[in-house]
């Protein structure tokens, strides 16, 4: 999965194995990986075709707490639904499982198809993005522990190469068919073709 990020159709989503794709695809349209983020976690594609995105990602300024509400959106299953699943879950901590200060670790069952997709705070805001599990096949991590990379840990890096992410001015907790119309407005299927 990944998710819109400005109006010219630029795609933040997971890094991992973008570089080996012989091609790659946004909902069917050809793109191109325009930023290769292999060391940060994260990496955006831009599609061929001028889209106009329905929304794009609005960046939470605030650091959300501990305990908090979340929800990962992604496309779950990519082969059965055209549009993006909410699953409903909880922050757990502000750093990763090795005190990575840039992660979120988050309590969500989420499926291979959700990687890269937006972990929303319960206003709306994109408060970080799924990270693939880790591939260390000497530990076995709980049921539903994932890490995530934070919004405020991209920013910085997407301003640099030109992908200034909008600030959220949202507030309030919103219900959960407001959240999946943000989600229905701005996830993409993110496709990596041999």
């Amino acid at each position: 999965s990944g998710f819109f990020i400005d109006g010219k159709g630029a795609v933040l989503t997971a890094a991992e194995g973008l570089a080996q794709c012989g091609r790659i695809t946004v909902d069917a349209h050809p793109a191109d990986l325009a930023y290769d983020g292999a060391q940060t976690g994260f990496a955006v594609v831009q599609p061929r075709d001028a889209l106009a995105p329905k929304g794009v990602a609005h960046f939470s300024t605030q650091a959300p707490l501990a305990g908090a509400q979340i929800t990962v959106a992604g496309f779950s299953y990519p082969e059965a639904l055209p549009a993006p699943v909410l699953n409903f879950g909880t922050l757990s901590a502000l750093k990763g499982l090795a005190g990575e200060t840039d992660q979120a670790r988050i309590e969500a069952k989420t499926r291979a198809g959700d990687v890269g997709g937006p972990v929303l705070d319960g206003t709306g805001a994109v408060m970080g993005m799924l990270l693939p599990p880790s591939q260390d096949a000497s530990r076995m991590l709980p049921d539903g522990l994932h890490a995530a990379l934070q919004a405020q840990a991209m920013a910085p890096t997407l301003s640099q190469n030109g992908y200034a992410p909008e600030a959220a001015s949202f507030s309030g907790a919103r219900a959960a068919e407001d959240l999946q119309q943000i989600a229905d407005r701005m996830v993409v299927r993110v496709s990596c073709w041999k």
